[in-house]
């Protein structure tokens, strides 16, 4: 019996050729045409692709199986990142989109992701009706043939973008900066919205590859070496990455330096609050830890946590009070958004916004987290994956709830969340969250400390806890 198709955080996601293959994404499709037609009369879908091998393909099949059953169907005429394929669902006032894609996973993956009229990813409501209907033998709905149009998405996306960022200070600043798509959706994305006027945009790794190179597309620290050679060759004055998607963004500092998530989405947070002077909630995972909430409580706004997933974020932006709109949202995975966009993480956007902080202030970005850390606290974050052989997630909290310690690396435990995973949160902020991912085989053991030793120590108890519950 085949694997049951799930969807998890952010869409399904399989090994091409096993599960994720042309005959189950045309099953998916069907589900997603039976939802569209049970909602509206011809439905409109807008679907794209990345470059992963057999996406263009793949998208091609869930155009046509869409069209079978009776929805309209705009197909990117190339390659698009996940954000620009949501800002068309929006452009086009398309009821939903569909994008062929694995994000960040390697690259023997690929992925289906579903995004609302909004441009958000579907919530757990719309995602348990494609899994309902992939339970059914036949499709419940008629079968009709509509043309297949096509169009490029990039131009209303970057239109979209120039509304949010300060596109003329970039232009006339002296920032130079490397790009690394990572051989995926984002390639050449900063050099057409920016031009080739200053700042001055190198790109490496910026053609398409299915293989990636050999690297894996997610711009986390080990993953970027060779943008830190090209940052430090070249003097820029920062790195930015994006993941296979360009959802994510993943940043080297003039030093050639990795950032943690843990250390951009503040630096964002506060040039938002500090030089902009916007103010408005702040929402992030339960895995980004304490600075953002620091600098949310030093200007008095709204803080929430929620769990890991950019849905649940930007369900929060979509179902804002206009008298307390969300201002700023992150998760530990890179991923951030805002609340004056779509509710949508985007790469791109924060590539765009680091160069406008840049720009604006005149600093570098080791300065930036040099002063951000002297006002703030140092923040030290580690994360590891250890394989799951299959342990469900209510399962591992129950076991790990059943040993909670009152003291951890001789720090009082001073609370315990347990709604996504099961996070330890010691007596000077320090934490540690043991956690199975949603989109990958794998328990996460994320940790922050104000020192490297300090969280190396408290990722060292994690594993050691989360090897004897799976053993």
């Amino acid at each position: 019996m085949s694997t049951p198709i799930l969807f998890g955080t952010d869409g399904w996601r399989a090994i091409i050729g096993e599960e994720f293959t042309f005959a189950n994404v045309r099953r998916v499709s069907a589900a997603v045409a039976d939802y569209a037609l049970s909602c509206t009369k011809s439905p409109l879908i807008v679907v794209g692709y990345d470059t992963r091998f057999l996406s263009g393909s793949f998208a091609r099949s869930v155009a046509e199986t869409l069209t079978h059953y009776g929805c309209r169907v705009i197909l990117s005429n190339k390659v698009v990142s996940t954000p620009a394929l949501s800002s068309a669902t929006v452009s086009h006032r398309a009821f939903g989109g569909v994008m062929i894609s694995a994000s960040h996973n390697p690259a023997f993956f690929n992925g289906f992701k579903y995004k609302t009229s909004s441009g958000s990813s579907a919530p757990e409501a719309i995602t348990g009706r494609f899994e309902k209907f992939l339970q059914q033998t036949l499709p419940t709905v008629p079968v009709v043939h509509n043309d297949i149009c096509f169009a490029d998405f990039s131009s209303s996306y970057f239109k979209r973008l120039s509304s949010v960022v300060d596109l003329p200070l970039i232009r006339k600043s002296s920032v130079s900066i490397v790009a690394d798509p990572l051989y995926g959706a984002g390639m050449g994305y900063l050099q057409s919205i920016i031009g080739r006027a200053k700042p001055i945009v190198t790109e490496i790794h910026g053609h398409p590859d299915p293989l990636f190179g050999g690297l894996h597309p997610e711009p986390i620290d080990h993953v970027l070496g060779d943008l830190k050679k090209a940052v430090r060759k070249q003097r820029a004055h920062a790195g930015l990455a994006t993941d296979g998607d360009a959802d994510r963004i993943g940043v080297v500092d003039d030093r050639g330096r990795y950032l943690t998530p843990h250390q951009v989405f503040p630096l964002l947070l506060h040039y938002l609050c500090s030089c902009k002077g916007m103010r408005g909630k702040v929402v992030q995972s339960i895995s980004l830890g304490y600075l953002s909430e620091r600098i949310a409580r030093d200007y008095n706004l709204p803080f929430e946590e929620v769990s890991v997933g950019f849905k649940h974020i930007a369900n929060r932006i979509m179902d804002q009070n206009p008298e307390l709109p969300v201002l700023m949202g992150g998760e530990e995975s890179g991923g951030y958004g805002y609340g004056n966009y779509l509710p949508e993480r985007d790469g791109i956007l924060n590539s765009l916004m680091i160069i406008e902080m840049l720009a604006s202030t005149g600093k570098t970005l080791s300065r930036l987290l040099k002063d951000l850390e002297k006002k703030y606290g140092a923040s030290c974050y580690l994360r590891t994956d250890i394989p799951n052989p299959g342990i469900p997630k209510s399962d591992f909290v129950k076991e790990i709830k059943n040993h909670i310690p009152a003291v951890i690396g001789g720090l009082k435990v001073v609370a315990v969340k347990d709604y996504d995973g099961i996070e330890f949160v010691l007596s000077d902020d320090s934490w540690l969250l043991l956690r199975p991912s949603g989109t990958e085989p794998m328990i996460r053991v994320y940790a922050e400390t104000g020192s490297e030793e300090k969280t190396k120590n408290l990722i060292l108890w994690g594993k050691k806890i989360v090897n004897n519950c799976i053993q």
